[in-house]
Parts: C-alpha cells; sequence; structure tokens
C-alpha cells in the first residue's frame, strides 16, 4: 500500500466516524423523553400539523426542523430545540410538513398554509438543515410578509448538493431529477440561484454553520452570494447537530443570534 493509499484510507475511517457520530448524535435527540409541545393541525393532512411550545405571549418563531427532506425523519429530534426557545421566552411553532419524494412543491405548499394560518406575524423563522433552506426560501418569497430569519447548517446550495449526493441523494430524490431534468424546481427552490438570480431578502438573514459539519459541507454556506441583509457565521470545530442541541457549546451562539434578530 502506498502512502496516498493509507492517507485515502485513513480519510475514509475519519469521515465514517464522522458519519457514524452524527447518527448517534440524531438518534439521541430523537429519544429525547421530555415533553412534547401541544398540538395543532394547520391543515387536513396528518403531516400538516405543529407543536406550539412557550408563553402564549412570547415572540413567535416558528422552526422547520432538518432531515434532508425524508419522509423518514419528522420533527422529534427538534423538540429539544423548541423547549431550550420556550425556555429563552419564545412563543415556538415546531413544524412538520410533508416530505414526499418527487414533490417537493407540497413541503413548500405546507409551509406557505402555515404561514398563512399564524395566530399573528413571526417574529423569525428557524430551519435547520433541510429546515434551513426552506427558511431561506422563506426569506426570498416576494409574495409574503418579510421576516428574519435563522438558517442553521442550510443546505443552501442545492446543485452542489445534488452533484455532492449530499444525504444518499437528498435532494434527487426529493425534487425527482437532476438539475437538467428539473430546471425549472432548482431554479425555483435552490436559495443559492434565486439570490445569484438577483433575489434579495428584505429583512436580516443570519446563517451559522459549524466548520466541522460532515453531513452539510461548510462550503454550502460559504458560497453563498454576499448581500447586505445577510451575515454568515462560521464556528470552528462545530457539527451538524451542535446548532440543535442546546447542550451543546454551539447552542449559546445560536441563541444570541436568535435574540439580535428578533430584538431581544
Amino acid at each position: 500500500m502506498s502512502a496516498g493509499d493509507d492517507d485515502h484510507g485513513t480519510a475514509t475511517r475519519s469521515a465514517g466516524a464522522a458519519a457514524a457520530d452524527e447518527q448517534r448524535a440524531l438518534t439521541a435527540l430523537q429519544d429525547d423523553s421530555g415533553p412534547v409541545g401541544s398540538s395543532w393541525p394547520y391543515g387536513s393532512d396528518p403531516d400538516q400539523i405543529a407543536e406550539l411550545f412557550g408563553p402564549d405571549d412570547g415572540p413567535l418563531v416558528v422552526v422547520v426542523h432538518g432531515g434532508y427532506f425524508r419522509p423518514g425523519t419528522d420533527r422529534s429530534h427538534a423538540r429539544p430545540q423548541a423547549r431550550a426557545l420556550a425556555e429563552a421566552g419564545y412563543r415556538v411553532v415546531l413544524a412538520e410538513y410533508r416530505r414526499v419524494p418527487g414533490s417537493p412543491q407540497d413541503t413548500v405548499e405546507d409551509l406557505r398554509l402555515l404561514d398563512a394560518a399564524l395566530p399573528r406575524p413571526a417574529a423569525a423563522w428557524v430551519g435547520h438543515s433541510a429546515g434551513g433552506a426552506l427558511v431561506l426560501l422563506r426569506a426570498l418569497a416576494v409574495d409574503l410578509a418579510p421576516v428574519s430569519v435563522l438558517a442553521l447548517a442550510p443546505v443552501a446550495d442545492l446543485q452542489v448538493a445534488y452533484a455532492q449526493r449530499l444525504g444518499s441523494d437528498a435532494v434527487r430524490d426529493w425534487i425527482g431529477g437532476s438539475p437538467t431534468e428539473r430546471p425549472d424546481a432548482y431554479a425555483r427552490l435552490d436559495p443559492r440561484a434565486l439570490l445569484e438570480a438577483g433575489r434579495a431578502p428584505s429583512e436580516p438573514v443570519a446563517v451559522v454553520h459549524g466548520e466541522a459539519d460532515v453531513a452539510v459541507p461548510v462550503a454550502l454556506s460559504r458560497g453563498l452570494p454576499p448581500h447586505p441583509a445577510i451575515t454568515v457565521r462560521l464556528l470552528p470545530g462545530r457539527h451538524h447537530l451542535d446548532l440543535i442541541d442546546p447542550a451543546s457549546a454551539a447552542w449559546p451562539t445560536v441563541l444570541d443570534t436568535l435574540r439580535a434578530l428578533t430584538g431581544r
């Protein structure tokens, strides 16, 4: 075996170990035994439901969970995050939404339906991973009321995610094809493509990404086109799920960023 082969094997093992660590962290969050929120259906589909946490009079924050748009990953792993935000004084709407392979419009329609059903305007939308991409789309929507957004480790570049086969081809499966096969869908749903086409947020957008993230590489946030309303903060040594784990060293930064966005 050459030195190059040895280096490649070490890198492969390291990537595999990091992925295994992420899976263990996800399982720990999903297995959390804390209380769930009160249930609030915002539509008739079983996935058109949200959980409510925190004081009724707190600033309203919508939390959109991640999971690479896969139907097998629901909001359960985001409950610790939602409870921690509630403890910080926010009224939290933890959203579920349809995640149907090949039908990304179902996801978009659900979050728009939720938006219309909110009892009052949100102070911010917060999303992680795939949810980070979705809240970036919310920030860039021209036909909805402007809102501040916190995107945590977002899948902010769908074309790169497709090309790198991130999440075991998650973007291809969600959209139902490649950028060549479904160019209109990528143009409509890719935050980076929208920004490059001149779409701009009218309220502040904060992006926070861990530099040690192996699930959604930090390059996806680094590569966002610069805009005065968008700030990108990279956290050395932090991993993908650190950003939604209230027990992690990254959590105070996440909470401080949200407080700055919402004026708390």
